[in-house]
């Protein structure tokens, strides 16, 4: 039985569908697979960006699978056992859907969410190293790596060639791990640093838009520069400079995917005057131009 068969003998709606939106549009497209890989890589088994246009009721028997839900707009319910989730805005559910029957219900409609059906035992054996519980509720940031992921795995084609299974693997952990990390806030375990050290971090996660001189640290603080690099890079793993650039491309990428904004509009937003130095920070980190990076990554 194959998995599209496997969903839909699963799944029961209320109230009936109308023709054109048949059982199966709740799991996107059903992706072909490759009896090579299925087993051996993480595997999108279905996904796409769906909209329920009014109220759905959708009891799902359990499935040989996790999902991932992302609410885009709208919002919607989920119903496990005798408890309830509110799926806001913004909110992403990760669940293992093998654990029990679910239901979930349009709340407020249109519900808007893209949606992957996943499979593989790294999932498994990457949350047995947390207290995951069948299922997590996070809300993701607009600039979350986890975010950054899902758009690029919408973007990737659903064909079944051994170059796009690599793609969806190599997508699938990344965006798993960033999401145990950020859930489980994993950072917390890392030996205890020196205070200021951490607000300079949080300064450019927050602000990585804005101007920003090591001088101004210097004066801030008062402590050299150097030592600051240094300090910063032995906790961080790179100098405040190097990571205020990698928070910078971070949301370049995701304006990049998610937007039609000129690349000179972009640059200014994530902090870059100058569009050229721009465009050449971004080639050398990424081995492309962002235009070019556009065109291959969104659908």
């Amino acid at each position: 039985m194959t998995f599209k068969e496997q969903y839909l003998q699963s799944l029961s709606v209320r109230p009936a569908l109308p023709a054109a939106f048949p059982a199966h549009s709740f799991a996107g497209n059903f992706y072909e697979l490759l009896p090579d890989t299925v087993n051996l890589f993480p595997t999108v088994l279905s996904g796409g960006t769906v909209e329920l246009p009014s109220a759905y009721t959708l009891s799902l028997e359990p499935l040989n699978c996790y999902m991932l839900l992302y609410t885009r707009s709208g919002k919607g319910t989920l119903r496990v056992r005798s408890k309830t989730y509110s799926l806001e805005p913004g909110m992403l559910l990760c669940m293992d859907c093998s654990a029990f029957s679910y239901k979930m219900e349009t709340s407020d409609t249109p519900w808007r969410f893209s949606v992957f059906l996943i499979h593989g035992s790294f999932f498994t054996h990457l949350f047995s190293l947390v207290p995951f519980e069948a299922l997590l509720l996070h809300s993701l940031a607009d600039y979350s790596p986890v975010l950054s992921g899902l758009e690029q795995l919408l973007c990737n084609d659903f064909s079944a060639n051994l170059y796009n299974k690599l793609i969806d693997a190599a997508l699938l952990q990344d965006i798993a791990i960033a999401l145990v990390i950020e859930f489980y806030q994993l950072e917390q375990t890392k030996p205890k640093c020196a205070p200021y050290l951490l607000e300079i971090k949080q300064y450019l996660d927050m602000y990585f838009s804005q101007p920003f001189r090591l001088e101004d640290l210097e004066t801030r603080y008062h402590i050299s520069k150097y030592r600051i690099c240094h300090e910063f890079s032995k906790t961080f793993h790179a100098p405040p400079l190097k990571y205020l650039n990698a928070r910078r491309l971070d949301a370049a990428v995701h304006l990049l995917l998610t937007t039609d904004k000129h690349i000179h509009e972009i640059a200014m937003e994530v902090g870059y005057d100058n569009t050229n130095h721009f465009i050449n920070l971004f080639k050398r980190e990424k081995g492309t131009t962002p235009q070019a990076y556009r065109d291959a990554n969104k659908g």
